[in-house]
Protein backbone atom coordinates (compact mmCIF):
# COMPACT_ATOMS: atom_id res chain seq x y z
CA UNK A 1 0.00 0.00 0.00
CA UNK A 2 1.71 3.37 -1.26
CA UNK A 3 0.95 6.30 1.25
CA UNK A 4 -0.61 9.49 0.10
CA UNK A 5 1.61 12.84 0.69
CA UNK A 6 -0.17 13.77 3.65
CA UNK A 7 0.51 10.57 5.09
CA UNK A 8 4.47 11.16 3.96
CA UNK A 9 3.67 14.46 5.93
CA UNK A 10 2.74 13.33 8.72
CA UNK A 11 4.95 10.83 9.01
CA UNK A 12 8.09 12.92 8.57
CA UNK A 13 6.89 15.61 11.13
CA UNK A 14 6.11 12.48 13.60
CA UNK A 15 10.14 11.91 13.03
CA UNK A 16 11.50 15.42 13.18
CA UNK A 17 9.34 15.64 16.52
CA UNK A 18 10.05 13.13 17.91
CA UNK A 19 14.35 13.78 17.26
CA UNK A 20 13.67 17.26 18.97
CA UNK A 21 12.37 15.69 21.63
CA UNK A 22 15.08 12.94 22.07
CA UNK A 23 17.41 16.11 21.83
CA UNK A 24 15.66 17.77 24.35
CA UNK A 25 15.24 15.13 27.17
CA UNK A 26 19.04 13.87 26.56
CA UNK A 27 20.45 14.70 30.21
CA UNK A 28 22.60 16.72 30.49
CA UNK A 29 26.38 16.56 31.46
CA UNK A 30 27.64 17.32 34.84
CA UNK A 31 30.15 19.52 34.02
CA UNK A 32 29.75 21.62 30.87
CA UNK A 33 31.92 24.49 30.25
CA UNK A 34 30.09 27.86 31.50
CA UNK A 35 31.12 29.40 28.45
CA UNK A 36 29.43 26.28 26.43
CA UNK A 37 26.40 26.72 28.79
CA UNK A 38 26.13 30.37 27.51
CA UNK A 39 26.81 29.93 23.72
CA UNK A 40 23.77 27.15 23.79
CA UNK A 41 21.58 29.90 25.48
CA UNK A 42 22.15 32.18 23.26
CA UNK A 43 21.64 29.41 20.57
CA UNK A 44 18.29 28.47 21.61
CA UNK A 45 17.17 31.50 22.08
CA UNK A 46 18.18 32.54 18.28
CA UNK A 47 16.75 29.54 17.41
CA UNK A 48 13.03 30.41 19.05
CA UNK A 49 13.34 33.90 17.47
CA UNK A 50 13.57 32.70 13.97
CA UNK A 51 10.85 30.06 14.39
CA UNK A 52 8.53 32.54 15.51
CA UNK A 53 9.82 35.20 12.56
CA UNK A 54 8.73 32.10 10.42
CA UNK A 55 5.81 31.49 12.31
CA UNK A 56 4.30 34.76 12.02
CA UNK A 57 5.61 35.07 8.34
CA UNK A 58 3.34 32.09 7.34
CA UNK A 59 0.32 33.41 8.97
CA UNK A 60 -2.47 31.10 7.46
CA UNK A 61 0.41 29.17 5.31
CA UNK A 62 1.49 27.90 8.41
CA UNK A 63 1.32 23.98 8.96
CA UNK A 64 3.82 21.25 9.97
CA UNK A 65 2.92 19.20 7.12
CA UNK A 66 4.81 19.73 3.93
CA UNK A 67 2.58 19.27 1.84
CA UNK A 68 1.57 23.46 1.34
CA UNK A 69 -2.06 24.51 2.66
CA UNK A 70 -5.13 24.33 -0.32
CA UNK A 71 -5.85 28.00 0.85
CA UNK A 72 -2.41 29.06 1.61
CA UNK A 73 -0.40 31.67 -0.43
CA UNK A 74 3.34 31.74 -1.42
CA UNK A 75 4.93 33.93 1.16
CA UNK A 76 8.02 36.10 -0.22
CA UNK A 77 8.71 38.75 2.28
CA UNK A 78 9.40 39.55 6.06
CA UNK A 79 12.00 36.93 7.29
CA UNK A 80 11.06 34.69 3.74
CA UNK A 81 12.79 37.26 2.04
CA UNK A 82 15.91 35.94 3.60
CA UNK A 83 15.41 32.55 3.72
CA UNK A 84 12.76 30.07 2.24
CA UNK A 85 12.84 27.91 5.19
CA UNK A 86 13.41 29.83 8.55
CA UNK A 87 11.67 27.56 10.84
CA UNK A 88 13.56 24.92 9.67
CA UNK A 89 16.18 26.63 10.48
CA UNK A 90 15.13 27.58 14.12
CA UNK A 91 14.87 24.01 15.17
CA UNK A 92 18.80 23.31 13.77
CA UNK A 93 19.99 26.70 15.44
CA UNK A 94 17.51 26.07 18.65
CA UNK A 95 18.31 22.40 18.86
CA UNK A 96 21.77 22.97 18.40
CA UNK A 97 21.92 25.40 21.25
CA UNK A 98 20.51 22.33 23.54
CA UNK A 99 23.95 20.16 22.08
CA UNK A 100 25.93 22.87 22.84
CA UNK A 101 24.56 23.38 26.54
CA UNK A 102 24.26 19.91 27.34
CA UNK A 103 27.91 19.36 26.63
CA UNK A 104 26.96 15.23 25.89
CA UNK A 105 28.57 15.22 22.46
CA UNK A 106 26.54 11.75 21.93
CA UNK A 107 23.50 14.45 21.35
CA UNK A 108 25.48 15.24 17.73
CA UNK A 109 24.36 11.73 16.62
CA UNK A 110 20.56 13.06 16.73
CA UNK A 111 21.31 16.56 15.42
CA UNK A 112 22.65 15.47 12.56
CA UNK A 113 19.89 12.49 12.37
CA UNK A 114 17.20 15.71 12.23
CA UNK A 115 19.37 17.78 10.01
CA UNK A 116 18.84 14.84 7.24
CA UNK A 117 15.74 14.50 8.52
CA UNK A 118 14.86 18.58 7.50
CA UNK A 119 16.99 18.52 4.39
CA UNK A 120 15.05 15.53 3.16
CA UNK A 121 11.68 17.12 4.24
CA UNK A 122 12.56 20.51 2.84
CA UNK A 123 13.64 19.26 -0.85
CA UNK A 124 10.22 17.16 -0.88
CA UNK A 125 8.61 20.24 0.67
CA UNK A 126 10.32 22.03 -2.41
CA UNK A 127 8.97 19.76 -4.85
CA UNK A 128 5.42 20.66 -4.11
CA UNK A 129 5.65 23.87 -3.43
CA UNK A 130 7.02 24.06 -7.13
CA UNK A 131 4.09 22.26 -8.61
CA UNK A 132 1.47 24.56 -6.25
CA UNK A 133 3.15 27.90 -6.88
CA UNK A 134 4.42 29.00 -10.47
CA UNK A 135 6.51 31.88 -8.72
CA UNK A 136 8.54 29.33 -6.50
CA UNK A 137 11.55 28.77 -8.94
CA UNK A 138 12.43 32.26 -9.63
CA UNK A 139 12.30 32.43 -5.31
CA UNK A 140 13.91 29.69 -5.05
CA UNK A 141 16.55 30.35 -7.15
CA UNK A 142 17.32 33.65 -5.59
CA UNK A 143 16.65 33.00 -1.87
CA UNK A 144 19.17 30.67 0.04
CA UNK A 145 17.49 28.15 1.61
CA UNK A 146 18.73 27.43 5.12
CA UNK A 147 21.31 30.18 5.60
CA UNK A 148 20.84 33.67 4.76
CA UNK A 149 22.58 35.70 2.42
CA UNK A 150 24.54 38.99 4.05
CA UNK A 151 23.62 42.24 2.68
CA UNK A 152 20.88 43.36 0.37
CA UNK A 153 17.92 41.17 -0.55
CA UNK A 154 18.04 42.90 -4.21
Amino acid sequence: MRMDDLQKGRLLVFAQFGLIIILALFPDSKNVNPQAEIAGTVLLFLGVILLFAGFRGLGKSLTANPVPVEAGALVTTGIYARLRHPIYTGLLVLTMGLVVSGGVWAQLIAWFGLLGLLIYKMRWEETLLSAKYKGYAAYKSRVPALFPKLGSTK
